[in-house]
């Protein structure tokens, strides 16, 4: 063989192995980048999955702080009417904070027996056409009674019993059981429609009896009132977990919820695209633990999430590969002449290569910021510190050469405030002026991003012509190219996070889509943290109902026995005295019911302002009840001291309180009882200073009295009493004797007032001071009141057959019979049973009455009237009347109470308002008559003063009828 085709031979030799070689590598090559786009990708359809099921967690999560706050509402509450549900559920905003949720409801657990209330308390509510659905007789009910918001979606669902269907059932026992949420399986909701239907499902929250134990599945059975609940329509709850990657999923993923853990058609709760997808390249199946419940999760790659495959990368290294290689094979071939040629071509192949591998590890760069900030949102405390640690991780995780994040303020100039920034800055935050308005200061990055709701890119600092007020200061800090990424939740941007780079062109598509999924996490997770406070927020709340009453913030009942507790401890141990003044506001009902409840609450908060001016600081003031409190002093008091602090609870209240325009006087009866004397525990003494009360109220009210062991005995004797009126009105032991009413210029008898005596079987005739109070109390006023009335007719009827001028029968009537009973029936059917003339019956009324339901009070009285019955006005002066009241109604006398007629010969006050009374009964065209009249000078006084009649001791005290038919008889021999 010749040299020459030696030569020859070596020249193809060598190309054809370097071609051979070339094409191996770059196979190699291709593959390895392929294999590392396929990873990559897998890695990112891995993380999606992670994050639309912790989107479905976190969501769920929410929903369920929804329930126990709203149970919360019933536990701190005895009753949560209609109007509390509404308020409360208009104020937790559902449809602008929590999208998916269809509302939140309450339904109520109904006995069968109790069916028929039910119906009729919910139809008097407003509700004509409530009734429970489906029907038909079941043992128990579970009506919803309470579903907000009212849309008409939600109306159609009241009434209907979840209790019927076994799904829900299932869902509600094991929740009322386990005493935790539960939701149930797949469901059709009964608000659905065959127009838009879509699959739902159910949350239940158990709510138990106020106080009422629970910790066991007995009890909870037993003590269980209903359950608060939130329904879900399944398309509308992912809309609103996924938020604006609905759209974007629904292209790239498909997902799909099946109910429990098979993967059957008819248990589908939710798919993306409504198809099966069995060829796709990643397929990802979750079963995920929801409240006592399980969802089966499926998702699949689609077409155009698995085009990313295509690596760019890869096809580079093939192309560059194959090139390489002819040109190594071209180079093998002329190596001799042109090898400086062929080590150009491989050192840039070699820059290709790297810059490949930069533009790699940039995105890794960006996965990895990705999932440490998603690491910061799960384990955030605080809405600054997140917005720090992702500012300072964008940073130094990122590789980014500043990050600040701005909020857009709703002021007049629209500005956008940073609230935090990391990385090399150098004050330029603060040199810059940034708007989101459409101005100079507003069209920048920034701006741009918070107005329009999209992320800005700035590609290139020096070239953009939106840059312009900001170029010099950016250029002197070295930032090149920045990104603004609008923070959106809900529909609303709240502000942006702003990155900055320090070579132009930095942001590349992959990059950017990475860093706008990490704007979308950070608007949620600040949203969460606000949520978070807010409801605790709510619970601080519950809290402070605990232990401290609502209206006036001071101590409850609960609070108070506990600073009792610890200072009784002290006491002991220092021999000291801990005491405790029970204050009972005089005559506060008639505030309420004469002014209003509104009214009654600012006199409550006015009465405690004065109470804080004038008890010891250290002292503790607690309403226990509505117009009742307690003051707790604890330390070195002895009587004299607790005497000094209850004087002066009286003298400040000496001064009338002025409520809009209401002149009022107030005034407290207060009883004391002291630790260890009076008792060594917080209900006793709290018994005993109530008890002490009743003494103060006996002494004239606006006083205070110890207690005393012969309060207790009183209070024995009450209660003995008490139990006796049964018997008492069963066994007829009552007797009426009656007390002359005198004409001042005749002398003659007018009328006869009838006094109930109790002819006691063991203690005698017992008067009406010591169980008239315990009658009215216990409600056995009405039995006797009605005796009293028939009684006095009769014995009127007998006097009008026997006497030509027989005197007028007056009967007091009570207030509680005018509240609770039919007065006028009574009163017609005593007359018709009697026989008695109506003009000789006379019905006294106190002036509470004219206080109560005045409308109805009205109607009584004029029906009165219409029978011919005479009405007066016992007691007059010592209330409320209004002279309107007077001038309406058809009154026939007033009464002038004794305690006037005995102060108007030595108090000029006295004087000035008897002669008052008379004036204004007079120019009424009234009958004017004063009772407790004992010497000759106050009958001299009244007789002067032109009073028309007299009732006292001075003529007679109240005798049985015998007795006074002889007054009446000596009357006709004196006349004849």
């Amino acid at each position: 063989m010749s040299k020459g085709e030696t030569t020859s031979n070596r020249a193809l030799l060598i190309p054809g192995i370097f071609l051979l070689l070339g094409l191996t590598l770059t196979y190699f090559l291709q593959s390895s980048a392929r294999e590392a786009a396929r990873e990559a990708l897998h890695d990112e359809f891995k993380f999606r999955v992670s994050e639309v099921l912790g989107n479905i967690d976190r969501r769920l999560q929410s929903y369920e702080q929804i329930l126990e706050s709203t149970a919360g509402l019933f536990a701190a509450s005895n009753q949560v009417g209609r109007g509390d549900f509404v308020e409360y559920v208009r104020a937790l905003k559902l449809e602008g904070k929590y999208p998916g949720i269809q509302g939140v409801g309450f339904a109520k657990v109904v006995q069968d027996k109790d069916k028929a209330r039910h119906l009729s308390e919910m139809r008097a509510s407003g509700l004509a056409n409530y009734d429970i659905r489906p029907a038909g007789q079941r043992d128990l009910y579970t009506p919803i009674v309470y579903l907000e918001p009212s849309t008409s979606r939600n109306h159609r669902a009241i009434g209907y019993d979840m209790y019927s269907e076994p799904v829900r059932r299932a869902a509600l026992e094991k929740a009322r059981d386990e005493e935790k949420i539960q939701i149930s399986g797949k469901v059709r909701l009964v608000q659905e429609t065959d127009q838009d239907l879509q699959s739902g499902f159910l949350m239940y929250l158990p709510v138990y009896q106020r106080k009422a134990t629970h910790q066991t599945i007995e009890a909870r059975r037993a003590n269980l009132i209903g359950w608060v609940y939130a329904p879900f329509r399944m398309n509308d709850l992912m809309a609103g977990i996924l938020g604006e990657r609905f759209g974007e999923v629904g292209t790239t993923l498909n997902l799909e919820i099946f109910d429990g853990d098979s993967l059957q058609p008819s248990r589908q709760m939710f798919n993306t695209d409504g198809q099966s997808h069995e060829n796709a390249q990643f397929h990802a199946v979750q079963r995920i633990p929801l409240f006592g419940h399980q969802w089966t999760v499926v998702i699949d790659s689609l077409a155009p999430f698995e085009a990313r495959m295509r690596s760019d990368k890869a096809n580079i290294i093939a192309l560059a590969g194959t090139i390489a290689s002819l040109l190594l094979a071209l180079v093998g071939w002329l190596l001799a002449t042109a090898r400086a040629r062929a080590l150009a071509i491989a050192h840039r192949m070699t820059e290709e290569l790297q810059h490949s591998e930069a533009a790699q590890k940039r995105l890794n760069r960006a996965l990895r910021l990705l999932s440490d900030c998603n690491m910061a949102l799960v384990h955030a405390e605080e809405e600054y510190k997140l917005l720090s640690e992702i500012c300072r991780l964008c940073v130094e995780r990122g590789g980014y050469l500043m990050a600040w994040v701005g909020y857009a303020e709703q002021d007049a100039h629209k500005t956008v405030r940073p609230i935090a920034q990391s990385g090399y800055e150098s004050g330029y935050l603060e040199k810059i002026s940034i708007s989101w308005a459409d101005n100079e200061h507003g069209r920048g990055p920034t701006g741009t991003a918070i107005r329009s709701g999209r992320p800005n890119v700035n590609q290139n600092i020096l070239t953009n012509p939106a840059m312009a007020p900001w170029r010099e200061a950016a250029s002197q800090r070295g930032y090149q190219s920045s990104v603004a990424l609008p923070l959106i939740c809900e529909a609303r941007v709240l502000g942006a996070l702003n990155v900055y780079a320090h070579d132009p062109g930095a942001f590349d598509p992959e990059e950017l889509h990475l860093l706008e999924e990490l704007a979308n996490d950070l608007a949620y997770g600040i949203v969460a943290l606000r949520t978070r406070e807010e409801h605790a927020a709510a619970k601080d709340r519950l809290t402070f109902l605990d232990h401290f009453d609502s209206l006036t913030h001071l101590p409850n009942r609960l609070l108070l026995r506990d600073r009792f507790e610890r200072a009784a401890l002290t006491a002991k141990s220092a021999q000291e005295t801990v005491c405790l003044l029970y204050l009972d506001l005089d005559r506060f009902k008639q505030v309420n019911d004469s002014l209003g409840y509104a009214v009654g609450d600012q006199v409550l908060v006015g009465v405690v302002e004065r109470l804080r001016q004038c008890v010891p600081p250290a002292a503790t003031i607690s309403r226990v009840s509505g117009d009742e409190f307690v003051v707790l002093l604890a330390g070195n008091y002895d009587t004299t001291g607790i005497a000094v602090v209850a004087n002066a609870i009286r003298d400040v209240f000496a001064e009338p309180l002025t409520i809009d325009a209401h002149v009022l006087n107030l005034s407290f009866s207060i009883g004391i009882s002291l630790y260890p004397g009076d008792g060594e525990d917080f209900d006793t003494l709290l018994k005993h200073a109530h008890t002490a009360i009743g003494s103060a109220k006996e002494a004239g009210r606006n006083t205070y009295r110890f207690f005393t062991r012969e309060m207790n005995a009183g209070l024995a004797e009450q209660i003995r009493l008490t139990g006796g009126l049964s018997n008492a009105v069963r066994h007829g032991e009552f007797l009426l004797h009656y007390q002359p009413q005198i004409d001042i210029r005749s002398g003659r008898i007018t009328g006869a007032e009838a006094l109930i005596r109790w002819q006691h079987p063991t203690d005698g005739l017992v008067p009406p001071g010591k169980f008239i109070s315990l009658a009215e109390r216990s409600g056995h006023i009405m039995q006797i009141g009605e005796w009293v009335l028939n009684e006095a007719c009769r014995q009127g009827k007998v006097w009008m057959d026997q006497y030509p001028e027989a005197p007028v029968v007056a009967v007091n009537l009570s207030a509680l019979q005018f509240k609770h009973g039919n007065v006028l029936d009574m009163v017609a059917k005593a007359l018709a049973t009697s026989g008695l003339r109506p003009d000789r019956l006379e019905l006294e009324l106190t002036e509470s009455i004219l206080l109560q339901d005045a409308e109805a009070t009205m109607k009584t009285l004029r029906g009165l009237k219409t029978l011919g019955v005479k009405l007066s006005i016992d007691d007059f002066g010592t209330g409320y009347s209004s002279l309107s009241y007077l001038k309406q109604l058809a009154i026939d006398k007033l009464k002038i109470d004794q305690s006037f007629v005995w102060d108007m010969l030595s108090d000029e006050d006295g004087a000035s308002i008897v002669k008052a009374i008379i004036q204004l009964g007079h120019t009424l065209q009234l009958t004017v008559i004063a009772e407790g009249v004992e010497t000759d000078a106050q009958l001299a006084f009244l007789n002067t003063v032109g009073c028309d009649e007299a009732q006292g001791y001075l003529f007679s005290r109240p005798v049985p009828a015998e007795q006074l038919a002889k007054l009446l008889e000596n009357e006709e021999t004196e006349r004849a």
